[in-house]
């Protein structure tokens, strides 16, 4: 059997044969069904940071939907069938109408979240979550639009987007990883 070897960062995803056929990949699910898949499995997401290199800066987003409600980058669940770049990208277009090339994502790490909550019903069975994130450069026409094309059912468009240097993510408090990915992105030295 013939393998396609997609290479992530220091893993690996080998598919199988001629590639994905269409009755391989996931889709929809219903409310009742997601339940039962968030209850019983691990949720695999893809994340983006939007970041400016030769400022050291990233772009963050306040987010309103759980579980991660608070500043946050852009992502989203993958679905079966699809690359961990093909999921951040499907994810950054949904979430800022921006449809952007495969080669403009960077990987950058892969972590893990057990939250004690979650959007869907029961709300305090949490939801456990394992997000590959990216990272994105974006020009200065594609971070208007993005500011523009925010989700508005799962971002605050009164916050927008706003940048962020190490200093003020510490200030403000975010969660942890999202300093961990900033010293990722941006090694002190």
């Amino acid at each position: 059997m013939e393998y396609n070897r997609v290479r992530l960062g220091p893993f690996s995803l080998y598919i199988e044969g001629d590639g994905v056929r269409p009755e391989m990949q996931g889709g929809y699910m219903s409310d009742d069904v997601y339940n039962v898949v968030l209850n019983n499995t691990i949720i695999v997401c893809t994340d983006v940071v939007i970041i400016n290199s030769d400022r050291r800066i990233l772009y963050l987003a306040k987010r309103v939907a759980r579980p991660m409600p608070g500043l946050w980058w852009i992502g989203g669940r993958r679905v079966k069938g699809e690359t961990a770049i093909e999921g951040i990208q499907r994810n950054f277009r949904r979430e800022t109408g921006l449809d952007l090339p495969l080669d403009r994502f960077e990987y950058v790490t892969m972590t893990e979240y057990l939250w004690q909550d979650r959007e869907q019903k029961p709300q305090e069975n949490g939801s456990h979550n394992l997000c590959h994130q990216f990272s994105i450069e974006l020009t200065e026409a594609e971070l208007d639009a993005t500011r523009q094309g925010l989700e508005i059912r799962e971002y605050d468009p009164k916050f927008g987007l706003q940048e962020f240097d190490r200093k003020r993510l510490v200030a403000m408090r975010v969660h942890p990883v999202i300093v961990e990915v900033f010293d990722t992105i941006f090694p002190r030295g």
